[in-house]
């Protein structure tokens, strides 16, 4: 059976690129908090330059970069299961993106106010949005290729 991408894998495109930018927003957001508390490159907040920083600040600076690092980490994997899902049910996969980037601004929103304890709340959307992707993927590709 061959994969024909249809017009519908525009919804995959669509949620892909809403994460690339919110990953890139992410960035930016520690930009923002090197200018706000005077960390600069190339301190990742453990150097000369956080050092210099109150417990509070140290906290806050790394909370924030810690939120960017996390995301830089995964949306690699996330992105890669979002096109391969994409291609079978661009719809399915769509949703489980925009779930992700719902899971994804709870998790950052909530970390930078309140540490990484509030981790929670956003990443159980994100792990179970991941994972319908995977699952979606590889039941797709199984489908087309093993039991064809």
């Amino acid at each position: 059976m061959a994969i024909i991408i249809g017009a519908n894998f525009g919804y995959t495109v669509l949620a892909a690129c809403g994460i690339t930018l919110q990953c890139f927003i992410t960035g930016i957001s520690v930009v923002s908090a090197r200018k706000k508390y005077n960390v600069a490159y190339p301190d990742n907040g453990g150097g000369r330059f956080a050092d210099k920083l109150s417990d509070a600040d140290w906290v806050a600076f790394n909370n924030i970069k810690r939120v960017s690092d996390n995301y830089s980490e995964q949306v690699g994997s996330v992105l890669c299961m979002l096109l391969a899902a994409g291609m079978f049910q661009p719809k399915i996969a769509a949703g489980f993106g925009a779930v992700y980037m719902l899971g994804r601004f709870v998790y950052g929103r909530a970390y930078v106010k309140k540490g990484p304890e509030a981790r929670v709340y956003g990443a159980p959307l994100m792990g179970i949005s991941f994972m319908g992707l995977v699952v979606t993927a590889v039941y797709n590709a199984a489908l087309v290729t093993v039991f064809a």
